[in-house]
């Protein structure tokens, strides 16, 4: 059939016309698929460690801590809500990277051991490992930990560090790290290796416990969530720490929990 050159024009500017829409609605559907990822109104599964400062339990039970606060301000910025669950490191980590939390926290240290199984958020932290000894054992340097029982908690950055770096010594893993630091205070263990953070945090509130620190802060490790593998919130997680180090309110976090 013959078509004059009118008919012709009209088919072609229709179909034209089909395919810019069909270009617009596949980017509007780009950017639907950006807009799912946004936390506004949803409830967050949030697993913690406890580990002064960042996540313990008060005098009266409650969570609280640098993390607790940095969480809740992350929140009140993204307007989603969120419900922690304490648990061991260990676990935290396997449930995270399974997807059963949105988010993993207590001074989690990002490692290249960790990144292939989770993804993080920007640091918003950096810490090194320390020992802790009691004072009446009378150590000045880390070289006399040589053949000593050093206590770790499982799963962390110390854990790992010392069964790399001190092979002559006897390694003893706890569940939790008030385990271990009661291991030391005993005289059960020699030494403890912990983030300095957290044991600077410890010797100053509990003074009584007999207990110093060893030698220089080593090993500085980046502190950040712990997310599942291609969350679709990360972008926003760190737009808010982001945010949260410019505005001051991580150096007031700072201030309240690690300057005490």
């Amino acid at each position: 059939m013959m078509m004059n050159s009118k008919v012709k024009k009209a088919i072609l500017a229709g179909l034209s016309a089909v395919v810019s829409i069909s270009v617009l609605a596949g980017c509007g559907g780009g950017s639907g698929s950006g807009d799912k990822a946004s936390l506004k109104g949803k409830e967050l599964k949030v697993a913690t460690g406890i580990y002064a400062p960042f996540a313990f339990k008060d005098e009266n039970s409650k969570l609280v801590g640098y993390d607790l606060d940095l969480l809740d301000a992350m929140s009140k910025k993204l307007g989603f809500t969120y419900k922690v669950t304490p648990t061991e490191y260990d676990n935290m980590f396997m449930a995270v990277a399974n997807g059963e939390y949105d988010i993993g926290m207590g001074q989690v240290c990002i490692t290249e051991d960790r990144k292939k199984k989770m993804d993080f958020t920007e640091p918003y932290e950096n810490a090194g490992l320390q020992f802790i000894v009691r004072k009446d054992e009378n150590l000045t340097s880390v070289d006399q930990l040589k053949g000593k029982k050093i206590a770790v908690e499982k799963g962390t950055a110390s854990h790992k560090y010392v069964t790399e770096h001190c092979r002559d010594s006897e390694i003893v893993v706890f569940p939790s790290i008030s385990a271990a630091f009661m291991e030391v205070e005993q005289g059960k263990a020699d030494a403890l290796m912990q983030d300095k953070p957290n044991a600077v945090y410890y010797l100053k509130k509990h003074p009584e416990s007999g207990l110093t620190l060893l030698g220089e802060e080593t090993a500085k490790i980046p502190d950040g969530f712990a997310l599942p593998k291609d969350s679709p919130y990360k972008a926003e997680f760190d737009k808010a720490l982001k945010e949260l180090q410019e505005d001051g309110t991580i150096k007031k976090l700072e201030d309240k929990w690690l300057n005490v």
